[in-house]
């Protein structure tokens, strides 16, 4: 049963208390997640005197320090000589970023981001919406820095200000530090009422993610804990990974066969269950869990090296890596073996260019390919079907910019063939910089200025079959002009025909390229390549792709 307390506290006495090291995180709760914009919103209310909504805490023995979440930084740790803890039940982004307006301090967010609390500025300018700004240079008759505001020596750092701008700032420190937030203290030595609080509360937070809420559910298997950590230590940009990729390749593993926030949720609450003894993470589970990670380092492993993703930015799906993870588990964490590296070929182009992991179908082709691997995995035997073809139109449509799978698969194709320089006929080092959201190692092949002036619209100029890689200074020797006219003075040059061929473009001399009628030599063009980028496809996969539209 628990007992429930409401009482109200100043935000001076609760930086007393957070340098006293009375609060904790609680592994059910979420890393820092709010930014700079978000931090001036809530401290812009305060100085308006609007509500903040209410600080949830479990307040518990210090014997629970078991269920800390060590790796948070943005608040100091508990300290041990306490014989209370408060866990942060709701409120930790609000309690974060008033502790930090007075400490300063850059950290880095849940994403990734940093968020710099230095920079945090009072502003005299009462044009904006809000007062207070991030500002990394600030004018001193303009903007004051937070940390000076709330200084020991507040006075003599603020003594440069006019007598009108002072009292400003003391009013506005008046007011931050004497604000009073509602704290509701829960005692209750049940965690699972706790952590149904924490899931069921929206007291001006963020909403909760389904990652989230499976974290929350398998808090005592520290999963958010064991998740960062394999997230941190992949290559390749593989970092950037969402974490409910990572819980999804967990919840296959552990035997889960759906999909979604609720599938994943419910595999790792079982798993919980199953897996505390005693209150203590099971040998088993341990053990389970490097199995997973194993999986998941071989699948990215299996990716770049057999694959040839220079980096995470050329994976079509996040999913795939999870159901590739998945195939490592069922053929006992080996390598796999040359009639499987086929299939596999197979399954990754196929998947990748018909982009079967999004839309309609997606549910239903993940979970037909996780069948599909158990069975290739254990008895490896099974050959990857692929019945539902591309409309080859597809690759003339599709434009360049967007994060279609087949635009990605488009630019890993390319990079895999090492692309040259038009100039020396040496490699261009693609996958070391390049991301197929990169806009400035691309290159219209016919200038997208000259198609729009010769009736050809924005989409039809941005087309795949109108893009290869290229440095930036080509690019810009290049400029508006004709193919035929840049390319003439390449033609007779030894290395001519390597560099057209590494860029999948079609140079034969009754070509579209070489024509000097735009209109009828760009159509003729589009045709030649986009048949080009077709078998270039199907002999990188070794399977069809394509149908005739």
């Amino acid at each position: 049963m628990k007992d429930i307390i409401v009482k109200k506290y100043s935000v001076k006495q609760l930086w007393k208390r957070c340098e006293e090291g009375l609060f904790a995180i609680p592994e059910i709760q979420r890393e820092f997640v709010w930014d700079m914009k978000k931090a001036c919103t809530l401290l812009d209310s305060i100085y308006r005197q609007l509500p903040i909504g209410s600080l949830l805490i479990w307040q518990t023995k210090a014997d629970r320090r078991n269920l800390l979440r060590h790796a948070q930084k943005i608040l100091p740790e508990f300290n041990c000589q306490n014989r209370n803890i408060w866990f942060l039940i709701d409120g930790q982004q609000r309690l974060s970023v008033l502790y930090r307006t007075r400490k300063g301090g850059s950290v880095l967010n849940y994403n990734d981001k940093e968020v710099d609390f230095d920079h945090l500025c009072f502003s005299f300018d009462e044009r904006f919406d809000t007062r207070f700004l991030k500002i990394r240079r600030p004018i001193p008759k303009l903007h004051i820095p937070l940390i000076d505001v709330f200084s020991h020596n507040w006075r003599y750092k603020l003594k440069h200000l006019s007598n009108k701008k002072f009292q400003e700032v003391v009013k506005m420190r008046q007011f931050l530090s004497t604000y009073e937030v509602p704290v509701i203290l829960i005692s209750t030595s049940d965690l699972d009422e706790v952590r149904e609080s924490f899931l069921r509360i929206n007291s001006g937070g963020l909403r909760i993610s389904a990652a989230d809420r499976a974290f929350t559910r398998a808090s005592r298997l520290k999963l958010r804990h064991l998740v960062n950590e394999l997230r941190s230590n992949l290559p390749k940009g593989f970092s950037e990974i969402d974490r409910g990729t990572l819980q999804f390749a967990a919840a296959l593993i552990l035997g889960e066969r759906d999909v979604g926030g609720r599938a994943i949720e419910s595999a790792l609450t079982k798993a919980e269950k199953i897996e505390i003894q005693n209150g203590r993470v099971s040998i088993k589970f341990g053990r389970k869990w490097r199995e997973i990670s194993e999986c998941v380092k071989n699948a990215v492993d299996y990716l770049c090296t057999e694959i040839g993703l220079p980096n995470f930015d050329f994976l079509p799906s996040e999913n795939m890596l999870a159901t590739l993870a998945f195939f490592f588990y069922t053929n006992n964490r080996a390598q796999p073996v040359p009639s499987q590296k086929k299939e596999l070929r197979k399954w990754f182009w196929a998947t990748a260019v018909a982009a079967r992991y999004a839309g309609k179908g997606y549910r239903q082709n993940i979970l037909g390919d996780v069948k599909y691997f158990e069975k290739l995995g254990k008895n490896r035997k099974g050959r990857f079907s692929f019945t539902d073809l591309v409309a080859l139109s597809e690759i003339k449509r599709t434009e360049y910019m967007t994060s279609s799978g087949l635009s990605i698969s488009f630019f890993l194709l390319l990079s895999n063939r090492e692309p040259r320089y038009l100039e020396t006929g040496s490699r261009i080092p693609v996958g070391e910089v390049a991301s197929p959201a990169n806009r400035k190692d691309k290159h219209h092949i016919f200038p997208r200025t000259l198609l729009n002036g010769n009736g050809f619209n924005t989409k039809q100029a941005n087309s795949l079959c109108n893009i290869c890689y290229v440095v930036a200074q080509e690019n810009q020797s290049i400029g508006n002009k004709k193919p035929v006219s840049y390319l003439s003075g390449y033609k007779r040059r030894k290395h001519f025909a390597g560099v057209m061929k590494s860029h999948l473009i079609p140079y034969n001399s009754d070509g579209g390229l070489w024509s000097r009628n735009i209109r009828k030599g760009y159509k003729r063009f589009v045709k030649q390549r986009m048949d080009m980028i077709r078998k270039a496809f199907e002999k990188e996969a070794g399977i069809k792709l394509f149908r005739e539209d």
